[in-house]
C-alpha cells in the first residue's frame, strides 16, 4: 500500500473553495452503523446497510443532470427511497461491467500521487490482520469474527484481494461485513475515491446493504440529524441497483437519502460475479452555499452528477478526512438479513486528488 504526503498533489486542502464527492465515515451507533462487534457466524453471507432506520424516506426525490449526457444535459429524477420499501424494477436497466485488467498505477486506474492506496498485495492469504496498512484504525468490526480474508488465484482481481463475508441471517455490521475507518491525515475540499469489487456469482441483493465512502466531521450514520459532518458511501439496492448513499444537511429523510445511479436514463446496476470499479468524487461546498458537486463513476462510466450540492451549513468547519470502509446487510430488520452466506471482493482502493478511474 502506499501511503504518500496529504500535501501533494492538487487536492484542495480545508481553507480553500472547491467542489467535492464526499463518502463520510458512520459513527452513529443507530441501526448497525455503530462501532460494534459480534460474534460471526459462517463467514461467507453479505449484508446490506440500513433498516428503517439508516434508509432513506419514501416519496422523496433529487433532481441531477443526467451524467450520460455532456452537452446541455436533461434532468432525471432520482428517487429517494424508504428502507427498501421501494421495489426498483431492472427492466430496462443498464448493467455497467468493468472488462479491464488494469491494476492500481496501471495505464486507466490510478494515479501520480496518491493520498492512500492499498492493493493488497504484500497481505498474506488466510485472515486479514493487517489494518495497519489503513492507517492503524482504532476499532473495526469483523476483523477479529474472522469475517475478513485475503484471497489469490483465479478468484482475486489481480495478485490478492479482500474477501467479506457475511452470513446467513447477519444484519448490521456486528453480525456480517465488516467496518473501519482510514483517518487520511488531513483535510481536503476535493477528493476522488476508486476500488474494485465483486459481488458472488447468483448473490442476492436482498434489501441492501453498505459500500465503502468518503466522509468528514463527526461523519453521520445511523438516522441521526448532525449538521457538523457528513457521508457518502454508497450502497446496493434490491436488484443490485446502485445508489449513492448521503447524510448532509439538507438530507430529506431522517435515515439518509438515496440518490440513484443511472445510465441513459436506467438505473445502473451492480452485476453478480463481476469485477466493477466504482468511482466517487466530491467537492465540498463554500459553507452556507450550494457551490459544492457530487459525482460517481461506474466501470468508467458517469452514473451520478449533482451539482450545487451542500455538505457544509453555514459556518460548518469541517471537511473531507476519512476513507470509511463499511459493508454489510441492512437496515437493522431480518427483513434486510442475507438469504444465504454470501462474499463480496474488494481490491485496489485509491484516494487522490485527481480522477483515477476515468
Amino acid at each position: 500500500m502506499t501511503h504518500a504526503n496529504p500535501a501533494r498533489g492538487t487536492a484542495s486542502l480545508r481553507g480553500v473553495v472547491a467542489v467535492l464527492v464526499v463518502v463520510v465515515p458512520a459513527l452513529a451507533g443507530c441501526n448497525g452503523d455503530a462501532n460494534t462487534t459480534g460474534a460471526a457466524t459462517s463467514p461467507t453471507s453479505t449484508t446490506s446497510a440500513s433498516t428503517g432506520g439508516d434508509t432513506s424516506s419514501a416519496g422523496a426525490t433529487s433532481t441531477a443532470s443526467d451524467p450520460t449526457t455532456h452537452a446541455d444535459p436533461t434532468t432525471t429524477t432520482t428517487t429517494i427511497t424508504t428502507g427498501g420499501s421501494t421495489e426498483p424494477t431492472t427492466a430496462g436497466s443498464t448493467i455497467a461491467s468493468d472488462t479491464t485488467a488494469s491494476t492500481t498505477g496501471a495505464p486507466g486506474f490510478g494515479c501520480d500521487a496518491p493520498i492512500f492506496a492499498d492493493d493488497f498485495d504484500d497481505d498474506m492469504v488466510g485472515p486479514y490482520v493487517d489494518l495497519v496498512d489503513w492507517n492503524d484504525p482504532p476499532w473495526s468490526d469483523g476483523v477479529d469474527e474472522g469475517r475478513v480474508e485475503i484471497i489469490d488465484g483465479a478468484d482475486a482481481f489481480a495478485g490478492r484481494s479482500l474477501r467479506i463475508h457475511y452470513p446467513e441471517g447477519g444484519v448490521g455490521p456486528g453480525e456480517g461485513g465488516a467496518q473501519w475507518k482510514a483517518a487520511l491525515g488531513a483535510d481536503y475540499d476535493e477528493l476522488y475515491l476508486a476500488y474494485r469489487l465483486r459481488f458472488a456469482p447468483d448473490f442476492d441483493f436482498v434489501l441492501g446493504g453498505k459500500l465503502p465512502g468518503l466522509v468528514g466531521g463527526t461523519a453521520p450514520t445511523g438516522c441521526v440529524q448532525d449538521t457538523t459532518g457528513f457521508s457518502a458511501r454508497s450502497m446496493w439496492r434490491a436488484g443490485g441497483r446502485g445508489v449513492q448513499y448521503m447524510y448532509f444537511p439538507e438530507k430529506v429523510n431522517d435515515c439518509g437519502d438515496d440518490y440513484d445511479y443511472a445510465l441513459n436514463g436506467d438505473a445502473a446496476l451492480f452485476q453478480p460475479g463481476v469485477w466493477h470499479t466504482l468511482e466517487h468524487h466530491l467537492v465540498m461546498n463554500t459553507p452556507g452555499q450550494h457551490d459544492g458537486h457530487l459525482q460517481a463513476w461506474l466501470d468508467g462510466q458517469l452514473v451520478l452528477d449533482v451539482p450545487d450540492f451542500l455538505f457544509r451549513a453555514d459556518g460548518a468547519d469541517f471537511a473531507i478526512d476519512t476513507l470509511y470502509f463499511s459493508t454489510f446487510f441492512g437496515g437493522s430488520g431480518a427483513e434486510w438479513a442475507p438469504t444465504r452466506d454470501e462474499a463480496v471482493d474488494f481490491d485496489d482502493f485509491v484516494v487522490c486528488a485527481a480522477p483515477i478511474s476515468h
